[in-house]
């Protein structure tokens, strides 16, 4: 089962025996290898949880105690992971090429491997207007770097095929 990030972000943190304690306010992604590596909680500054410390998830994320929160720079992988600053979501996404196809939007991950399995990209006109929305999986990546995330040439065909399929379908629109 995947959940979108916009659907994770808000989400109860409640501790087993005790109830709510938190809620989850951000994802982090190693960009290394699209897993998540820990989940920001509103619990004070810099408080985490780790994928390995969640015992259930669903329409929350259910942990053993409040102990299971602890300090990110704890984690020394998730440490350099916040310092270098490198996010998925509202990143650039281009082809090998240098193709613009969009901007993420939002981002799904696997809930019980807790690695990447698409983003969601979207184009838009002068920052104000949404165009063609487009799901890319994961496998499609090449790289995630701050700012770009590029993936394989491939995906900017299918997007070419969706225009030309609209047109076909809608001519006066175009």
């Amino acid at each position: 089962m995947e959940k979108s990030y916009s659907y994770i972000v808000g989400m109860p943190v409640v501790a087993e025996g005790i109830g709510k304690i938190a809620r989850v306010t951000d994802v982090i992604i190693d960009h290394r290898n699209g897993k998540v590596a820990a989940f920001f909680v509103n619990r004070g500054k810099m408080k985490i949880i780790t994928p390995m410390d969640i015992l259930f998830f669903g329409q929350t994320i259910t942990i053993g105690d409040h102990e299971d929160i602890i300090d990110a720079h704890d984690i020394i992988k998730v440490d350099e992971i916040i310092k270098g600053d490198i996010r998925i979501l509202k990143n650039r996404v281009e082809t090998q090429k240098g193709e613009y196809l969009g901007h993420v939007q939002d981002y799904y991950i696997d809930v019980k491997g807790f690695g990447l399995t698409k983003i969601l990209v979207y184009k838009s006109f002068l920052g104000l207007f949404k165009g063609t929305e487009r799901l890319i999986s994961a496998r499609d990546i090449v790289e995630i770097k701050k700012g770009l995330i590029v993936v394989k040439n491939k995906c900017a065909k299918t997007y070419i095929e969706e225009e030309e399929r609209v047109t076909k379908l809608y001519p006066d629109v175009a």
